[in-house]
């Protein structure tokens, strides 16, 4: 197991399980850790209350990191909106299915 992303933002806290997510459908298992560590926020340090993203597989972990750094070089809410084919709703581009029947995106 190899740590891979640690939130140092309140955003990023919110954004970690978005970015595991995308890992998991590309396949990558991991897991978050810290995650319940907030109301300790004050007894021990910030630093250490932090939620962190660990990779699983120590081999999936180059592929890991590649798809982090593409997800911090996509700036929010500059993915491209998108028409359900089942429901023809739309939803926001950084879905991955479809929050009204949850048809999975083309």
């Amino acid at each position: 197991m190899k740590f891979l992303f640690q939130a140092v933002t309140v955003a990023e806290g919110g954004k970690i399980y978005s970015l595991k997510s995308i890992l998991e459908e590309a396949g990558i298992p991991c897991l978050i850790r810290n995650e319940n560590l907030s109301g300790a926020l004050g007894e021990i340090p910030f630093t250490e209350c932090s939620p962190e993203l660990w990779v699983m597989n120590d081999d999936d972990y180059p592929r890991a990191e590649e798809i982090v750094i593409g997800w911090r070089a996509v700036p929010a809410g500059a993915q491209t909106p998108w028409l359900c084919p089942t429901c023809n709703e739309t939803i926001e581009g950084q879905f991955s299915s479809c929050w009204k029947c949850g048809k999975e995106k083309a």
